[in-house]
């Protein structure tokens, strides 16, 4: 099965946690763009705040416990943490 996979709308994103069920508390769930404060680039990961300070921490490799492994965003595949941190900042733009 596969990690989380990330999708896009015109107002909201769509987020399937696959295989990072357990890291994300839900199977899936859909997130309005208006709902995001910033997206941030750190050494070993990409952290998503939310509005309500809700906090994700997100890497497109499988070796973090504690963060969800992105698989895709919008079908891509992210090449690198810079890469996902531009693809993720990309949605809510």
């Amino acid at each position: 099965m596969a990690n989380t996979v990330v999708t896009s709308t015109t107002n909201a994103i769509k987020v399937n946690f696959n295989d990072d069920v357990n890291k994300g508390r839900f199977s899936q769930g859909t997130y309005t763009k208006s709902g995001i404060e910033h997206v941030l680039l750190n050494g070993d990961h990409v952290e998503v705040v939310a509005l309500d300070s809700t906090r994700w921490i997100l890497s497109h490799e499988t070796n973090s416990i504690q963060a969800l492994t992105i698989d895709t965003v919008d079908g891509v595949a992210p090449a690198s943490l810079s890469d996902l941190y531009d693809k993720i900042s990309a949605l809510i733009e």
